[in-house]
């Protein structure tokens, strides 16, 4: 072989070993860049017959192979810095492998309310603005895939519709998935219980949780859960030192005096779950129904008392419009003999691509000659879905609101006479 041939092939040669040692990490820019080489190399073998590499062009092509060497090895360092940062339904940094990872999300929701009520010759209306959820949640990946945390703190809270307030912890859980359907969660989270309160408040058709769910809610827990997803069915339980008790430490009398479980149980008659995360039916999306079913039952060894609760739900989706309803019934167990029991019926329609009304009835009989009822009706206005969206509320009382101050202070609503209205404007942004 002579020797242009052989530094001929030489070259060709080494492009080609340096295309597949690095072709995962090149660029089509490149790779045409050395296609197009080769084609000139083997136009000029056959333009002049084997007599064409001068030592011009044998150092151009030296050249190329060094830089395309080099700019591989770069690539290659820059591997693990280049894996991993961005948005993604939230602001994440992620390992190269993905088995570290962290997700940054923010939620503010600023509300105006205007409240008109009565009591005996008294009218009284209050207006004002409110911060009414500040909240920094962070959540990803530990060790691999398989494990996951979630940790989230209000920043502000004001007249909390939850069991914690402003300056307090929400979530702090570790998850173990077991790639089989089942998870194990322990920590502190919310309990598996209605479907109403197991949505994000970012998520909901209108500004607030209904009275009816917060009544009746058991919130959240600190201890141990359980999960099992599959295609058409998914249940969840847990086990905790006590319902709607967060952040408490341990003691001498904890807890030995009271426990909770709660359990949830959910069967998808058609869609998918996904559409069942948020309270709206959205224009283009597909049609989907779900039936639920929870329970939650609490020992207190101190006073012997055994409450439980139980919970059904319904819920529609018909891409575009939406209906859903739920039914609660507890026993407090407390030596009065009551059982209160609460349904809520709410349902929405898109009238516009991002505008959508909503309305709701809901009421409470608390088994002692106590009735309320109330009625809500909505519209909001969606510039990105539920990551930016302005609600406006109508509340309407149609009972005395006997319970005190602090069971309807988070919807504006204060202890009246029957009548009492109330307007919302309220501005969220999740992200």
């Amino acid at each position: 072989m002579s020797l242009t041939k052989t530094v001929g092939f030489v070259a060709v040669t080494t492009l080609a070993m340096s295309g597949a040692a690095f072709g995962a990490e090149l660029n089509n820019d490149m790779q045409s860049q050395i296609a197009e080489l080769k084609a000139e190399i083997a136009a000029l073998k056959g333009a002049e017959g084997g007599q064409w590499l001068t030592e011009q062009r044998a150092a151009e092509i030296r050249g190329i192979v060094t830089d395309v060497l080099a700019d591989a090895d770069t690539r290659s360092s820059l591997q693990g810095a280049a894996a991993g940062s961005g948005y993604n339904g939230g602001f994440f940094l992620s390992s190269a492998d993905g088995n570290y990872s962290m997700k940054i999300n923010v939620l503010e929701q600023i509300r105006y309310s205007f409240n008109h009520s009565e009591s005996g010759a008294t009218t009284t209306e209050a207006s004002g603005f409110e911060n009414k959820r500040t909240r920094l949640s962070f959540g990803g990946n530990v060790v691999d895939s398989t494990w996951s945390y979630k940790l989230s703190y209000y920043l502000g809270y004001s007249n909390s519709n939850e069991n914690f307030g402003a300056s307090e912890l929400a979530d702090a859980s570790v998850t173990k998935d077991f790639n089989n359907g089942f998870t194990v969660t322990v920590g502190q989270f919310k309990l598996p219980f209605s479907a109403e309160y197991g949505m994000d408040v970012a998520n909901l058709q209108f500004n607030e949780y209904s009275i009816v769910n917060h009544e009746f809610s058991i919130g959240y827990g600190q201890g141990i859960a359980f999960g099992y997803n599959s295609d058409q069915f998914r249940v969840a339980g847990a086990y905790v030192n006590a319902a709607n008790q967060v952040n408490e430490a341990w003691n001498g009398s904890s807890p030995d005096t009271d426990w909770t479980i709660a359990a949830r149980a959910e069967f998808k008659i058609s869609g998918d779950w996904a559409q069942f995360n948020d309270a709206q039916s959205w224009k283009g999306e597909g049609a989907g129904m779900m039936a639920g079913l929870g329970y939650a039952g609490s020992a207190d060894d101190t006073t012997d008392a055994n409450a439980s609760e139980l919970t059904v739900d319904f819920t529609a989706d018909f891409g575009g419009a939406n209906i859903a309803a739920a039914y609660y019934w507890a026993d407090p167990d407390d030596g009065s003999g009551s059982n209160p029991t609460g349904y809520t019926l709410s349902a929405g329609a898109f009238v516009a691509d991002d505008c959508e009304i909503v309305a709701r009835y809901e009421a409470i009989d608390n088994d002692a000659g106590t009735e309320n009822g109330f009625f809500t009706l909505g519209a909001n206005w969606y510039m990105a879905k539920n990551s930016a969206k302005v609600g406006i509320d109508f509340g309407y009382s149609m009972d005395d609101l006997a319970g005190g101050a602090g069971d309807y202070l988070f919807t504006n609503m204060v202890p009246a006479d029957d009548g009492e209205w109330v307007i919302q404007a309220q501005m969220s942004l999740s992200f």
